[in-house]
């Protein structure tokens, strides 16, 4: 994986509409002591920001999921997935135009997509691109919006969003993002992005 790059997704202006630019800290998950901390010599208190997020469902969906062909697997993990209030986007760029980090992933760009805000706080400051006390300046879209932009991403030579990159790391291609939200709208009598 290389270094988050800033992409210009979002154009000069800051954009309106139903976005969430969160400028807020996610309550870190609780402090708890390293493995064998009792013994001496060991580690003291690791901060919350540093140990793994609690598992979701969708880390139990990814988990379960058996390879490509597993259709029945996929359509849970992709339906809860789309069904999230929010796809979590660390900020890089301009405060007011600011984009979602990338990184070349396989040969490919790969927009770093969170199930929620702990997990993008998580990776930022696991790989090193903010501090433990620092605030994650982190963009919060609703899943339809996302998709609706999936063209403008796949032109600009995004391949995909690689969600929980860190943790499960299970991708959707740009081309395939569409295609995968209608089918799962479809089932659920969600209705398609416009845009």
């Amino acid at each position: 994986m290389t270094d988050p790059t800033s992409m210009p997704f979002q154009g000069e202006e800051p954009a309106d509409g139903d976005s969430i630019y969160e400028g807020r800290r996610p309550e870190a998950a609780a402090t708890a002591e390293t493995p064998g901390a009792a013994e001496p010599g060991a580690g003291a208190a690791v901060p919350g920001d540093l140990l793994p997020p609690a598992q979701t469902e969708t880390d139990l969906l990814a988990a379960r999921v058996e390879g490509p062909e597993d259709q029945q697997g996929m359509t849970e993990l992709w339906r809860a997935t789309m069904a999230l209030p929010h796809w979590w986007f660390i900020a890089v760029g301009d405060e007011g135009t600011e984009s979602p980090a990338a990184a070349e992933i396989d040969g490919q760009l790969m927009l770093l997509t969170f199930t929620n805000a702990e997990r993008a706080r998580h990776f930022a400051v696991q790989n090193g691109m903010i501090g433990v006390d620092e605030d994650l300046r982190a963009i919060a879209l609703p899943p339809a919006e996302v998709v609706a932009s999936g063209e403008t991403y796949r032109v600009s030579g995004i391949g995909g969003l690689m969600f929980d990159p860190h943790l499960t790391g299970y991708f959707i291609s740009s081309e395939q993002l569409p295609v995968v939200w209608d089918a799962i709208s479809s089932q659920t009598g969600d209705q398609a992005p416009q845009g």
